[in-house]
């Protein structure tokens, strides 16, 4: 992963190729949290990885399985003002939430053309008003849905 400054110089490079802490596997989002972490979905080693602001490996969260609470293709990122952690899975065709230490909550969604199902979604974006919002690539649309900030 790399990181520029606003006028395009490279400032750091964080992380290489691999599977170990800190190293990425084709890493497909990164999230700035309202801590000043970045999260980042570390795809094809079906993971969320945490760093500091200085590009520091904090932790990780997800490993692979078919079950409820893991990963098979993460593909976004992002969290809520409560520090929950949402993640899109585009195996899975659902919104994964976590709490903020990676623990599993909940899932959301399931495959298919209906509101609230998903067909290949690839990309999440909370606002300020806590909205989210998901790129549902297949269905090409994407769907609004509203974060209760009080799931721990």
């Amino acid at each position: 992963m790399l990181k520029f400054d606003q006028t395009g110089d490279h400032l750091q490079t964080i992380g290489r190729r691999g599977i170990a802490n800190g190293e990425f596997n084709f890493p497909t989002m990164v999230w700035c949290n309202d801590a000043g972490e970045l999260l980042v979905t570390d795809s094809l080693n079906f993971r969320v990885q945490v760093f500091n602001q200085q590009g520091r490996y904090i932790k990780q969260f997800g490993k692979l399985g078919s079950a409820t609470g893991y990963q098979a293709r993460p593909k976004g990122v992002a969290s809520d003002q409560s520090g929950n952690i949402y993640v899109v899975d585009s195996l899975f065709h659902n919104l994964q939430i976590y709490n903020k230490t990676g623990s599993f909550l909940l899932n959301v969604g399931e495959q298919g053309q209906s509101l609230g199902q998903f067909w290949l979604p690839t990309g999440i974006h909370i606002d300020q008003q806590q909205k989210i919002y998901i790129a549902d690539s297949y269905n090409h649309r994407v769907q609004i849905m509203q974060s209760h900030t009080g799931v721990r």
